[in-house]
């Protein structure tokens, strides 16, 4: 190990809390959750100097700084002497944050699996569905919605998502835009046609702070979820990234069909291995013009920038990306790049 600077290769690596005693350096076991399902809490990992073997106390098991690279990297040993010795070749190195991504999730997976519980109202929204019952009014609502700029998602658009409207119970009056994954379906949202000042006519005895313009059904999680991936295809130039079902919407019947919506303000690591199963060359942000939407802007970025090429599309103050057309968002898009 004369030839490599030890420390160094760990800082590549993303080893954290590195400390020096002589001739090992201690830190948070790299490979911990391969082996624990778990990320490291404390730094018991050492790598020796001289030697390269390494030693993690919490789990008593013993390696060495080149077999961990290789498992880091999901490289060949000579792409990891490679990496070891400075010269990093071809070395993907985002592959050590997907598989840092991949060990959480196996521990998530396998301590809510006994909990997990199926999602409320799915067999209805199966049957409704085949039904497919519509109404100018819900059709008119995706053109311009109540008290909102025109949105102009044309029926088509609609129809190409089997959009379909609930008028009765408690999703009377709402839009029910369905989530499938393949041929399966995972959720879905309902989303209010009426417009707040309708709605509390409609529900006299509610307050204004119970109106919700969208709801999803309980125990969906949308973490899990990346709605208009089954239009993305593999390897594309840019995948768009946006917050909302109907923005992604907008952006298909554009010509956007590479677009995906995390449903929320927040990028799981559920969400980035669906996204990697994609391949996406660029990653173009495109949120809402507004606080949150920049907030959820520099979030997503922070946190996608460790694993892909990424784009921050900034809207205007007010802006969101369903009142853009086709040549509108092409213009932000190479604003952005």
């Amino acid at each position: 190990m004369p030839s490599v600077d030890v420390v160094g290769a760990l800082e590549r690596l993303g080893v954290e809390r590195i400390s020096v005693h002589g001739d090992e350096v201690e830190g948070l076991c790299p490979d911990h959750h391969i082996f624990v399902c778990r990320e490291s809490s404390h730094p018991n990992w050492t790598v020796n100097i001289d030697t390269g073997v390494t030693f993690c106390r919490t789990e008593g098991r013993s390696s060495n700084l080149l077999w961990t690279v290789v498992r880091m990297l999901e490289c060949h040993p000579k792409q990891a002497v490679a990496f070891l010795t400075g010269i990093e070749g071809d070395v993907d190195l985002s592959a050590l944050q997907l598989a840092s991504i991949k060990g959480r999730l196996s521990n998530l997976r396998h301590n809510s699996d006994k909990e997990r519980k199926p999602v409320f109202g799915l067999d209805d929204i199966k049957r409704d569905m085949e039904k497919r019952l519509t109404s100018e009014g819900m059709y008119q609502f995706f053109i311009k919605p109540p008290g909102k700029p025109e949105t102009n998602i044309v029926e088509a658009t609609v129809d190409h998502y089997k959009v379909f409207q609930r008028s009765w119970g408690y999703y009377s009056n709402r839009a029910i835009i369905p989530f499938e994954l393949g041929e399966e379906l995972v959720g879905f949202c309902a989303v209010d046609i009426l417009g707040e000042r309708n709605w509390l006519i409609q529900h006299p005895l509610k307050e204004k702070d119970e109106y919700r313009k969208v709801l999803y059904p309980k125990h969906f999680r949308s973490g899990e979820y990346l709605f208009g991936i089954d239009d993305c295809e593999h390897g594309c130039d840019f995948l768009i990234m946006t917050e909302g079902a109907r923005e992604v919407m907008k952006l298909w019947q554009e010509g956007f069909t590479n677009s995906v919506a995390i449903l929320g303000g927040n990028v799981s690591d559920e969400h980035i291995l669906l996204i990697s199963k994609l391949a996406p060359k660029v990653i173009v942000l495109f949120f809402d013009g507004d606080k949150a939407g920049y907030l959820f802007t520099e979030k997503a970025a922070k946190k996608l920038e460790k694993l892909f090429t990424v784009e921050q599309c900034m809207l205007p103050n007010g802006r969101d990306p369903k009142s853009y057309d086709a040549e509108g968002i092409k213009r932000l898009i190479k604003c952005s790049q």
